[in-house]
């Protein structure tokens, strides 16, 4: 009997903790989405911020890491409605609208049909929305949670789309997607609706209240290792500043999406120091979430990516005698049999870089090729990664693509590939009601999810 009554003691508590957990619904919610940042990548950027000595940090502990520390984690699949790899726009639909959905396709499940995004039922909700992307703002991610199109190249449909939805905050690239063609009056039509149109640093900082429409760069923003030829532009923790100054206005609470597009961008170049430098925009802006959501309670922080791009990570190399003594010479540490198990070291030399390897390959592949001389490459590519490189150990320089895959293996890095992977994801969610984002999930469980949390899921009676 006494067991039967101390049973019936912990179902009521426990009843307790539910009903309490299910009333305290969240008012805001920051979604830092990190395009093409699968797991490896997240590993890389944390194990250079922890040994690497990673410029500002000191503490050895990038924000990432130490949300992950404190807040909820949970592993999620992307597959679509039919095949295993998701690009970004099928990817970013499930995310978005909690329904299967096939690649190259914007907001819509997959028959074709048009499913309600979470921005769309937050606004319906009377809270405010924003889209941010260091990308474009009509490109698949932040597109599919404020549009529908059956192709995610109707980039200046997006754009009309996103205008006519009354998204409060926009803002990245994109500029032409928005006074050309059939949009050329499109930027008119906003300012006539009460939007504000912010083109640079500048115009960003006088805008304190109100709708903004921040259009930065003409297409994609430029890569975060050569920002610094952009004063003009906000950073992407510049416009997340702004954004949630704006949208907190609203009483009500709001939903705010952070792509950190460039990610993917970068891994698809298998570029590791652009993969760096991207990796610490996204920290920042998480720095920035977290520090928000812990002054203001009821705000949820979630981060996570669309997919992963290119599965590339350390890996050690067996040399041949004339790299082992090259090696040997730089005074990096070698192990029986030759084998080069990667340096620390290494980092310092990805933070030195100037220059996209895709802005760089460009470049050198418009070269004739009498023009590519060994030294003439040595030099272009010196310039660019911001350190003298010794190439005279390479094979056929000439050929520029083969040229980068012999730099990754100098660094001792490893891509297995140039496109998206179907490697599952990490999530980690902070702050209010973090909880529910524990365990193993598919995309499709976010949009529920939050439903959940917001109180906005029907219950049945």
């Amino acid at each position: 009997m006494k067991l039967k009554k101390f049973i019936a003691i912990i179902g009521l508590l426990w009843g307790l903790c539910l009903t309490a957990y299910a009333t305290e619904p969240i008012t805001n919610l920051i979604w830092i989405i990190g395009d093409g940042m699968g797991p490896e990548i997240m590993g890389f950027f944390m194990e250079g911020a922890r040994y690497g000595n990673l410029q500002g940090y000191n503490s050895k502990v990038s924000h990432m890491e130490r949300m992950i520390q404190e807040g909820t984690q949970g592993l999620f699949f992307n597959n679509t409605y039919n095949t295993i790899v998701t690009d970004s726009a099928a990817s970013a639909t499930q995310m978005a609208t909690g329904v299967l959905s096939i690649p190259e396709t914007i907001g819509v499940d997959y028959n074709g049909k048009p499913v309600e995004t979470l921005m769309e039922l937050a606004k319906k909700k009377g809270k405010s929305i924003g889209i941010i992307s260091d990308a474009y703002v009509t490109d698949a991610t932040p597109a599919c949670f404020t549009a529908h199109t059956a192709k995610r190249g109707n980039r200046r449909d997006i754009a009309r789309q996103q205008i006519k939805l009354g998204v409060d905050v926009i803002s990245g690239g994109g500029l032409k997607y928005f006074n050309t063609d059939e949009n050329q009056h499109l930027l008119e039509e906003a300012t006539a609706q009460g939007y504000q149109v912010a083109l640079d640093r500048k115009d960003l900082n006088k805008i304190t209240s109100g709708k903004l429409l921040g259009l930065f760069s003409e297409a994609g923003m430029p890569p975060a290792v050569e920002m610094y030829q952009h004063p003009q532009i906000p950073s992407l923790w510049d416009q997340t500043k702004k954004a949630i100054a704006l949208l907190e206005q609203n009483k009500k609470g709001f939903v705010l999406m952070v792509e950190a597009g460039k990610i993917d961008w970068s891994a698809h170049a298998n570029d590791a120091g652009g993969v760096l430098a991207e990796m610490k925009v996204i920290d920042e802006v998480i720095s920035l979430a977290r520090d928000y959501a812990d002054k203001h309670p009821g705000t949820l922080v979630y981060v996570n990516a669309d997919h992963d791009t290119g599965l590339g990570t350390f890996v050690y190399h067996h040399l041949d005698s004339n790299q082992a003594a090259h090696k040997t010479e730089q005074g990096e540490m070698l192990y029986g049999g030759n084998t080069y198990y990667a340096d620390f070291r290494t980092y310092k030399l990805l933070e030195k870089q100037k220059r996209s390897l895709h802005s760089l390959a460009q470049e050198l592949h418009e070269i004739p090729m009498e023009r590519r001389t060994p030294d003439y490459i040595q030099r272009r590519l010196s310039e660019g990664l911001g350190y003298v490189v010794d190439i005279s150990q390479f094979d056929n320089v000439r050929d520029i693509n083969g040229l980068f895959k012999q730099l990754n293996r100098l660094y001792g890095l490893s891509w297995a590939t140039g496109n998206h992977s179907a490697a599952p994801l990490i999530s980690i969610a902070y702050g209010a009601q973090a909880e529910r984002f524990g365990g193993v999930y598919h995309n499709t469980d976010i949009f529920p999810r939050l439903k959940d949390a917001f109180g906005w899921t029907e219950r049945k009676k």
